[in-house]
């Protein structure tokens, strides 16, 4: 029997060959993806701007609207890599705008919003480095990244300052928590207001980042609402929480309030004696509200509910008729509002999206990196990443502080 000899580390230099093989490969791969890209790139560069001016090169044609006026080079960075030496063709008193990329766009949208979220996942400047190298853009350097946080610091600061001109009728207020490390790991508060208008559309109005959803907080962000322009609402919704119902109370002192009958009719489960009465029991009590066609019809519900379940879940039924007057202010408003007043789902919704955004991230690292996950979503849900240099802000290693 022959003896294996290892002498030389034989197999680690063959585990390193085949290590560079595979990256060899991939690289001609990527390469060759990236030159068969940059042609379709340039053939509808080309066949748009043929469209555009309304001639081919050297056409006569009565449609020509201009004459071409030679071209320029340019690169752009895409999820294949970076793309370089484009031509884009110029015309003579023309301004010719490609669907394909915005003019100077250096970056293609999709590649920043992996780097950022590469970054926010990382919570470290030196991962967000290796992402970047990982997508071919070496050339952002950290002097490039740090230079881009200034404008979105800016950007943040005008947009939380920003004035309120509009009027909002209805205004819902309510909480959500993450997970925010600083010194150790905790679970911090963020407080919203939404506004609605008669036509329901609605628009995050501000929000705040605290330790905890109490009144002083809540006062504040109302506080900063108010002295941005924000007019005294018609109808203030929120859950069953007493900070914002007290601190509704203190800034806007002449405005009624509207408890959310869901949280109205969840809260009572908790106090339910026999759990084989908890489906029926909730079923009904969600009744008393959803099938009342005034004040006197939802009166005579809660009446009817009461005879009913008195005696079978006394406990359940105090709870439920507690408070509930702060439920049926709704009724004050045109009938066709009722079903956006009388929950807090407007608010549940944007916190329910707001929630899938931020659980990617697992935890933030510092109340930086949250401010910019959440004015992100905001971003996205008002369209307005139009701003490569923006999007690029995101990527930057140091922390925005946020009085």
């Amino acid at each position: 029997m022959q003896t294996l000899n290892f002498e030389g580390n034989l197999t680690t230099r063959w585990f390193e060959s085949k290590r560079q093989f595979r990256e060899l490969f991939w690289e001609d791969v990527q390469a060759k993806v990236r030159g068969e890209t940059k042609l379709m790139i340039q053939q509808m560069i080309q066949a748009e701007f043929n469209f555009t001016i309304g001639a081919a090169p050297y056409e006569r044609s009565p449609a020509r609207k201009t004459k071409r006026n030679g071209s320029y080079t340019r690169s752009l960075e895409t999820p294949l890599g970076r793309i370089e030496d484009l031509r884009i063709p110029r015309a003579r008193n023309l301004d010719v705008r490609f669907s394909l990329f915005d003019r100077w766009q250096q970056v293609e949208e999709s590649v920043m919003e992996a780097m950022l979220q590469a970054y926010l996942l990382g919570r470290s400047g030196a991962c967000a480095q290796k992402i970047v190298r990982a997508f071919g853009h070496s050339h952002f350097s950290k002097t490039f990244l740090q230079r881009l946080t200034r404008r979105v610091e800016n950007d943040l600061h005008e947009w939380l300052h920003r004035p309120i001109t509009k009027a909002w009728p209805y205004l819902f207020i309510d909480g959500m928590v993450v997970d925010v490390r600083e010194a150790e790991l905790q679970q911090w508060c963020i407080l919203w207001a939404l506004g609605m208008d008669e036509n329901h559309h609605t628009e995050i109005l501000g929000f705040v980042v605290l330790k905890s959803e109490s009144q002083e907080g809540c006062e504040r962000l109302l506080n900063d609402a108010k002295q941005r322009g924000l007019l005294p609402p018609k109808l203030i919704i929120s859950d069953d929480s007493k900070a914002i119902e007290n601190a509704a109370a203190m800034i806007f002192p002449h405005t009624p309030q509207q408890g959310c009958m869901f949280h109205k009719v969840k809260a009572t489960g908790r106090y339910l004696q026999n759990p084989k009465n908890k489906k029926t029991f909730l079923k009904e009590a969600a009744e008393v509200y959803l099938t009342a066609t005034g004040q006197r019809s939802l009166l005579n519900n809660l009446e009817h509910f009461k005879n009913r379940w008195s005696h079978k879940e006394p406990r359940a039924v105090r709870s439920f008729t507690d408070g509930f007057e702060r439920t049926m202010t709704y009724l004050r408003f045109p009938k066709e509002h009722w079903r956006w007043l009388y929950t807090n789902n407007s608010m549940e919704s944007l916190i329910d999206k707001v929630r899938d955004w931020t659980l990617r991230f697992g935890y933030f690292q510092g109340r930086g990196n949250l401010y910019i996950a959440l004015f992100t979503f905001i971003q996205h849900r008002q369209k307005q990443l139009g701003s490569i240099e923006y999007q690029s802000a995101h990527l930057s290693k140091d922390t925005i502080s946020i009085a």
